[in-house]
């Protein structure tokens, strides 16, 4: 692997010689732990670096050498300029001006209250104010390391990515931050007020799980533990959202940064890194009622119609993190907000770079929040732009090849889907190394998408290759690990080999119960999962045996209103069902849909899952007319939220032919058959199991016909 030398000049008064010196550490130790291995080499120099390399002459001469030198300037500020520091910027912005290198980053350290700038500083400032150079401030070591990688990272992401895990910011496995200790996160009054709540819930849910334990038949203790969990549950899926949303915050702000921005964005900005939410929303909202003005001066104004929608990109961030407005509501502002900055784009000739950026955000918005038909124009726009801009031999490209190939897999386009995969895969393959965790997201993907058509034996290939990854860079115990795992055993489930499907799935669990714990809903899944390999194999003891588990891990965990508590209701559903105790199935089976539909809504592709069980059950009583209510309630679900070709909306197609074939309504059977095998044999191909299921059915119920044609028989 060819080496990359990004040189680095670090400069700063000697008022920071700490700070300096432990960045340059940090620095140091992210180069060799995690960027070399990459083929690139962080060269740092700092102050101190090059005392005995003095030969005579001005020393500060053999600095300013060493900065026209670098590909990277960064100074830091605190209360005072420092004469040499800020000459070594003024020699930055010379070479920049001549060759576009060094960049130029400029950090300053937070004041005191009592503390102010001097004079000579103040006047540097609006210095930098005039030329429009964007500076950061910073807190602590955790902000100035974090927006340093930002812009480290600008051209190099294909190679290490910032990852948010829980409350660390990380780099290849090396924690860079805590949220808590970023001042856009800590500031924040939500994320102040969520985590206090979340700090105290678990002790108020102890102590009424206990006091239930001990009134069992106490309804209104019961009903006040219900609602903890609840609201516990509802808070972390919360805080996550919240989290995610100002760190993505954080990083479209450090993307700026190379911008020129109008004073008023620039406040905004600084706002929203002080933790200031409601500071920043109001000022974006002035940038963008100005901004209408811009936009009807089109032809005189284009420079600052682009800048507005620069402004539109960090308020679409902004707004989804204001958690007071309801979900559905800030959805709604933010597709406008797109949908607006795409229309500006385009009539006022955005350069192709930044639209790009753009169309990114737009596009993984528009997945994020499930609206998958609008998602599919942005992202094909984006594949191409991104072709035109970097080929195809970039990490960006097989990037959007990967999203839309995801995107496919969930509307059930598996051929597209693969199509999409290989092609990330190839490139991934051949620019990172064999061993990157973008080259296993892309096998995973893979594997789905053959697992989809039946191809069983192609869908194992590449979820092992996944796996044999995952057990090398991340470790046996890693969650990413046990969901290969459990990947793994799904595949030998649907292939019928239940031996291998549980020793995967116990795989799968053993971590999950040593990593995350007993209680954890990951934890219930493998429960899940194994009972429904005993359900197939016939053992229905040992399948109620770990549905109940993980039933109760959910209702004492999640609580009995929360999907996957329904999920379990299902699964138990499904074996009562198998055993002919149509009761207690139907039972279980309006259980799953009463929170599915309360939970997820009547349009939800779960809660058609639970109207078609429950038709299968009344299907399996004999009661024809109920079924066939059912079956139809889950087909229009279906063919409204996932499309006339998804594979779920042949399976109800194909469940209400069956219903017509047992009333002796062949006519009826074979036009509802036939509507299923003309999707299965298009999305899922002639050789699927699900194809060659609804042939056979077709073929009996011609048998049965041309048996009714036969007339009497001789004599």
């Amino acid at each position: 692997m060819e080496q990359k030398t990004i040189k680095i000049f670090l400069a700063s008064s000697e008022e920071l010689k700490e700070d300096r010196e432990k960045f340059g550490n940090f620095v140091r130790r992210i180069d060799k732990k995690i960027f070399m291995k990459q083929g690139i080499h962080l060269d740092l120099t700092e102050w101190e670096d090059e005392d005995s390399a003095y030969r005579g002459g001005r020393k500060q001469d053999e600095y300013n050498k060493l900065v026209r030198e670098s590909d990277m300037f960064l100074a830091l500020f605190y209360t005072k300029g420092g004469n040499f520091t800020i000459e070594e910027f003024d020699v930055a912005m010379d070479e920049y001006a001549k060759k576009k290198s060094p960049v130029i980053y400029v950090f300053f350290r937070d004041l005191p209250k009592e503390e102010e700038w001097s004079t000579e500083l103040k006047a540097f400032t609006q210095r930098l104010g005039d030329i429009g150079l964007f500076w950061t401030s910073y807190s602590n070591q955790d902000s100035l390391r974090l927006n340093f990688l930002y812009q480290l990272l600008i051209g190099e992401n294909e190679l290490v990515k910032l990852t948010l895990e829980g409350d660390k910011v990380t780099l290849g496995g090396e924690t860079v931050a805590q949220m808590d200790n970023l001042p856009f996160a800590a500031g924040n009054k939500d994320y102040q007020r969520i985590s206090a709540e979340l700090a105290t819930l678990p002790g108020e849910i102890d102590g009424a799980r206990q006091f239930v334990a001990e009134h069992p038949d106490n309804d209104y203790m019961r009903g006040e533990l219900q609602k903890k969990l609840n609201r516990y549950n509802g808070l972390k899926e919360e805080f996550a959202g919240l989290q995610q949303t100002l760190f993505e915050t954080s990083q479209r702000i450090a993307g700026m940064q190379r911008e020129q921005l109008s004073d008023k964005l620039r406040r905004a900005t600084e706002a929203f890194e002080k933790g200031n939410l409601d500071g920043a929303n109001a000022l974006l909202d002035e940038i963008a009622h100005e901004a209408e003005t811009h936009y009807k001066n089109l032809s005189q104004d284009r420079e600052l119609v682009h800048q507005d929608i620069e402004a539109f990109l960090l308020q679409a961030k902004t707004v989804m993190a204001e958690v007071n407005t309801p979900i559905s509501e800030r959805i709604k502002q933010v597709q406008d907000i797109y949908a607006k900055a795409d229309k500006w784009a385009k009539e006022s000739a955005l350069p192709d770079e930044k639209y790009e950026r753009l169309l990114d955000d737009y596009a993984s918005f528009l997945y994020d929040y499930g609206l998958y038909k609008e998602a599919e124009p942005v992202y094909l726009r984006l594949i191409a732009l991104r072709e035109q801009l970097y080929g195809e031999e970039h990490a960006d490209t097989a990037e959007s090849y990967n999203n839309i190939g995801a995107l496919y897999n969930y509307q059930g386009n598996y051929d597209k889907a693969l199509k999409y995969h290989r092609k990330a895969l190839d490139i991934r393959e051949r620019i990172l190394d064999s061993d990157h965790p973008d080259t296993a997201t892309s096998y995973n993907n893979i594997g789905f998408a053959y697992n989809g058509q039946g191809d069983y034996a192609k869908a194992l290939e590449y979820h092992k290759k996944a796996l044999d990854i995952y057990e090398r860079v991340l470790g046996p115990d890693h969650p990413h690990t046990a969901n290969s795992y459990n990947n793994i055993g799904e595949i030998y489930r649907e292939q019928g080999d239940n031996d291998k499907a549980l020793e995967y799935f116990g795989k799968a669990l053993d971590i999950w119960e040593r990593v995350l714990g007993s209680d954890h809903p990951d934890t219930a899944t493998s429960y899940n999962n194994i009972g429904l390999v005993y359900h197939e194999q016939g053992d229905y003891a040992k399948a109620l045996e770990y549905h109940k588990k993980a039933l109760d891990i959910c209702e004492r965990v999640l609580g009995p209103d929360h999907p996957n508590t329904a999920g379990s209701n299902n699964n138990i559903a499904g074996v009562y069902d198998e055993q002919g105790d149509y009761a207690k199935a139907l039972e279980y089976y309006r259980k799953a849909s009463d929170i599915w539909e309360r939970v997820l809504g009547p349009d939800h592709p779960s809660t058609a899952t639970s109207y078609n069980n429950i038709g299968a059950v009344y299907d399996d009583q004999g009661d024809y007319a109920k079924a066939l209510e059912y079956y139809g309630k889950a087909l229009n679900i279906r063919e409204r939220v996932l499309g006339s070709d998804h594979p779920d909306t042949a399976a109800s197609y194909n469940n209400i032919g069956g219903v017509y074939h047992s009333q002796g309504d062949y006519d009826k059977a074979l036009e509802y058959y036939g509507k299923a095998l003309d999707i299965f044999e298009r999305v899922l191909g002639p050789d699927h199991p699900n194809t060659k299921t609804v042939r056979g059915n077709m073929e009996t119920c011609r048998k049965k016909m041309r048996g009714l044609n036969l007339g009497p028989s001789p004599e």
